[in-house]
């Protein structure tokens, strides 16, 4: 590391423009990541002809960085808030940060969320400053058969998030699978499952897919809950002033190191990116905990996970595409586009060639998850502001947006149609009681595997005894099966609890309605000695009174 860029890199970070567009950018990435139907992609696609005219390109890739940062911590707002992510990388923050909030609980989520993603950001950002070459050369190592491995490795969080019905999650995640391979093959060209549609003949887009499985489905949700309730919402978006306390800050610190640990290492392998790492690290973080199932219902720790996982990769993800020219997800493939615009060219010969241009933008990174936690602090309350309106306003415009945001993926009318279609299926298998979460997570990771399986195969001329050959891809398939296992027994741990805890509030409820019977007889026996007291009472007064008048009529 040489300490002589990085002192006129620092020199060039901390000038008052680029101070001001780190500022700038948090506040945009904020406001699109948090409204449901946009995304970090969409936000940098909209800076990038901004930094056109930019004199310096440490400047342009700054800006974008921020919007980059920003939009990971904004995705949250609307999960915990509306239940419905603003980002890729927030789906695993509904799992508890929207439970939490119903329970009147928004600002502590909120102060979680923030916290986890400043720590997972500076985690990764530092991580990037002090081991970029080391971690290089580590993934460096990894073959397709390697990240074949690794791709199994993520379909098994399959298992993670079966919930309640593995055989359920697996017909899900199948389907997810087989909806990914539609359209043409990424490796020969052949067109699979098209049946002739031009819709269909480029296959489907993962925006579009997600827009319908997590977005739209939310909004369906709420106007069907809305219906249900003849015209009732419950909300979870009023803020309120309970916020995190210190004791709760040191119990979320061993998720937020975990978490940001396992992303860090994941963001820097070329197209894993945060949709996976979230789930990984939410899944691990619930397989270590002492309290598994507690998570889901509004867990502290889920939160600090997942949003410590998305925010880590921010830092990790620019590894590979600084120091290998690869980019590690597909935000840093437009960051990539942006490099070349501006004449930066990101590779092995970038720390020798461009090292003062490198390391300014690793501390860009750096600067701006430090202005993340004030700018968050300061700034949350009014961000959310714009989706504190009525639900049922909100819901218009969130369909407008989540379309828009759809048809903005190709630019092509057959988005909207493949969305509505995803929408009617994501409804059906809601009404069937399954989960659309393992299908988002196979159509995630279905692109990965075939690509690496075919890459492997062709490499090794189909000798697919390679995968468990080479030690790497051994040890990732053996913690696979260990990771299986472990998450199977805590699934069946989870629903004993839950079981436990069902029958004995069928239990409390049962003893309650035996106490208001008992108390209801007891009033009901009150009630009816007091109207026969009442009624003797009465009746002595009127015998009384008809002694006294019999006198009278003697005389």
């Amino acid at each position: 590391m040489d300490f002589t860029m990085i002192a006129q890199a620092a020199a060039q970070t901390f000038t008052i423009y680029n101070i001001a567009l780190i500022f700038g950018g948090l506040l945009i990435g904020m406001v699109i990541g948090c409204i449901p139907g946009l995304s970090v992609t969409l936000g940098i696609i909209l800076m990038l002809p901004l930094t056109y005219n930019m004199s310096d390109a440490a400047s342009a890739i700054i800006l974008m960085l921020a919007v980059y940062v920003g939009g990971m911590y904004g995705g949250s707002i609307s999960a915990i808030t509306l239940n419905t992510p603003g980002t890729n990388s927030a789906i695993a923050t509904t799992f508890d940060g929207y439970p939490l909030a119903r329970k009147g609980k928004v600002k502590k989520a909120l102060d979680v969320s923030l916290f986890a993603s400043t720590f997972g950001g500076l985690f990764s950002a530092l991580l990037l400053l002090l081991c970029a070459q080391i971690i290089t050369k580590l993934v460096s190592n990894f073959t397709s058969v390697e990240y074949f491995a690794l791709g199994v490795m993520g379909i098994s969080l399959i298992a993670g998030v079966s919930g309640e019905s593995l055989p359920k999650a697996l017909i899900s995640g199948m389907l997810g699978l087989l909806m990914a391979c539609v359209g043409k093959d990424s490796v020969t060209g052949v067109s699979r499952y098209a049946f002739g549609s031009n819709v269909l003949r480029y296959g489907i887009n993962i925006l579009p897919a997600m827009i319908a499985l997590i977005a739209l489905m939310q909004v369906v949700d709420k106007l069907r809950e809305f219906k249900l309730s003849g015209g009732k919402i419950k909300d979870a978006n009023k803020i309120d002033d309970d916020g995190l306390n210190r004791n709760e800050t040191r119990r979320i610190l061993p998720a937020c190191f975990k978490s940001s640990a396992i992303a860090s290492i994941l963001g820097a392998m070329p197209g894993v990116g945060g949709g996976v790492a979230q789930f990984m690290c939410y899944n691990e973080v619930r397989r270590s905990s002492k309290h598994p199932e507690e998570f889901g219902k509004g867990c502290l720790e889920g939160i600090a996970a997942a949003e410590s996982s998305n925010n880590a990769v921010v830092g990790s993800a620019m590894i590979p595409l600084l120091t290998l020219g690869i980019p590690g997800d597909g935000v840093t493939a437009l960051l990539l586009g942006a490099f070349m615009l501006h004449g930066i060219t990101p590779g092995p010969t970038m720390f020798t060639k461009q090292g003062v241009m490198a390391y300014t933008i690793i501390l860009g990174c750096l600067v701006a998850n430090i202005f993340l936690y004030p700018i968050g602090k300061a700034l949350t309350r009014a961000v959310a502001k714009v989706i504190q309106v009525r639900y049922t306003y909100l819901a218009c415009a969130i369909i407008m947006f989540c379309f828009a945001g759809a048809f903005a993926a190709s630019g092509h009318y057959k988005e909207l149609i493949l969305t509505a279609a995803i929408l009617i299926l994501s409804y059906v298998l809601t009404l069937l009681d399954v989960d659309n979460t393992p299908l988002l997570l196979g159509m995630i990771l279905e692109p990965i595997m075939e690509k690496y399986f075919v890459s492997a195969s062709m490499a090794y001329d189909r000798d697919y005894s390679i995968f468990v050959r080479r030690p790497i891809s051994l040890v990732i398939l053996i913690i696979t099966v260990v990771m299986v296992a472990s998450m199977m027994r805590v699934n069946r741990r989870v629903n004993a609890l839950n079981a436990e805890q069902e029958a004995v509030m069928a239990a409390e409820h049962e003893a309650e309605e035996k106490n208001e019977a008992a108390m209801l007889s007891v009033l009901q026996a009150e009630a009816a000695t007091e109207e026969s007291i009442s009624s003797s009472y009465a009746g002595a007064v009127l015998e009384q009174e008809h002694v006294k008048k019999k006198p009278k009529d003697a005389e």
